[in-house]
């Protein structure tokens, strides 16, 4: 543990930032304005072509536990996250999207979540998407991971949800960071949290305690969807599986899952493209 003098563990805010100048002050402010003391705050530029290395830079000569790195090549979203996990020395750490403000209870929450429940290497808030509450549900009170898989592997609802939580930094150790698939960046996350999940509770916070902004440019905006992609995933996933090193019959049911979930995907796409055409041709 690296806690500090009074006993708090040490939390490491990943802020991965590219193209931001626009809005990352919001973030910045809202990190700053944590009320949690033993909170350091890692930035990692990835070679932005306006403004935003040097508004972070500003910034951080400002307020202290501010720290900038300056990627001299662009590394992607997935390289620069992984760097900043790379990087990171602490007890907890949290990926700090330079496009989602935080309320300023968000860090210390979470840490008493995760402090009060030792098997838990996650926990999560509500965030407010719009002018909605968003609640990420499904995993409330599971603490068997084969039922916590098979859930997060229905991916109903908001799953991504728990990607802008507070983790362990040893559970992070042992997925190995987040990885590129055949299709490069795009869904990591799910791969990533199927994972984490496996490793241990997932605890939710039930307040709304992130802003998620959606942007035209955003990076899971661009994108895109297809089924290849979607193939690509999933295999990923089941590497993740394997990773995890589970018992074979624990690993067998989740595979499974995992298959059933790409069979459905499947027929699911085929029979749109079927009702698609046979539209078409009905309006000729």
């Amino acid at each position: 543990m690296t806690s500090a003098p009074g006993g708090s563990p040490k939390v490491v805010a990943l802020m991965p930032t590219w193209k931001a100048a626009g809005f990352v002050r919001e973030t910045l402010e809202s990190l700053a304005a944590q009320q949690y003391a033993n909170l350091e705050v890692l930035i990692s530029d990835d070679a932005s072509p306006d403004a935003t290395a040097s508004i972070c830079a500003d910034f951080a000569t400002r307020h202290e536990g501010f720290r900038l790195f300056r990627q001299p090549r662009n590394l992607g979203w997935i390289g620069n996250v992984n760097w900043l996990l790379a990087h990171a020395r602490g007890d907890y750490f949290f990926f700090a999207f330079h496009d989602d403000p935080l309320e300023p209870q968000y860090v210390a929450s979470l840490v008493a979540a995760l402090e009060s429940n030792p098997r838990a290497v996650l926990a999560f808030t509500d965030i407010r998407l719009g002018p909605h509450v968003e609640s990420y549900r499904d995993l409330d009170g599971v603490h068997d991971r084969v039922e916590r898989a098979r859930r997060f592997i229905a991916k109903r609802g908001r799953w991504w949800i728990p990607n802008r939580g507070l983790f362990r930094a040893a559970a992070a150790e042992r997925v190995g960071g987040v990885r590129r698939h055949l299709a490069g960046e795009y869904s990591a996350d799910w791969p990533w949290l199927l994972h984490l999940a496996l490793l241990g509770d997932f605890v939710r916070v039930p307040a709304p305690l992130i802003r998620k902004v959606w942007r035209n440019d955003g990076v899971s905006v661009s994108w895109g969807r297809s089924l290849w992609k979607s193939s690509a995933v999933l295999l990923s996933c089941m590497r993740e599986v394997r990773r995890a090193r589970l018992p074979i019959r624990e690993e067998a049911i989740v595979q499974g899952e995992l298959v059933g979930y790409g069979l459905r995907a499947s027929f699911g796409a085929l029979a749109g493209r079927v009702a698609r055409a046979t539209a078409r041709t009905s309006s000729r």
